[in-house]
């Protein structure tokens, strides 16, 4: 990931952690395809929650081949909320000069 935008110039580590909560809107996201993949299976195919039908396990073969081809876009998505979400968008970002993050240790920066 660029440390700075490159069209804009702004900060994409805010501080140190700051990208541990899109876990959380990752996981969100995952449960909407799920959800979504799950009711277009239910309109296309018509599951039926019965002990002699199978077709449940099929769509659940078919979400989680989805949601493995969709990672790397969820994990990428998931990152551009969270930073949408802290960084208050500035129609006019070429006026006016990017703060630099108050909190970010550049010493302790990709120190895994």
């Amino acid at each position: 990931m660029h440390d700075r935008c490159p069209v804009c110039g702004q900060p994409t580590e805010i501080e140190v952690g700051f990208y541990y909560g899109t876990g959380y809107v990752s996981y969100a996201l995952s449960i909407a395809v799920l959800v979504a993949s799950f009711v277009a299976w239910k309109v296309l195919i018509g599951v039926s929650f019965s002990i002699n039908d199978n077709r449940i396990f099929y769509w659940m073969g078919t979400a989680f081949v989805i949601l493995f081809a969709l990672q790397p876009v969820l994990m990428r998505l998931s990152r551009i909320l969270w930073l949408s979400w802290f960084v208050p968008y500035d129609p006019n970002w070429k006026d006016h000069p990017i703060a630099e993050p108050e909190r970010a240790n550049k010493e302790q920066m990709n120190n895994w």
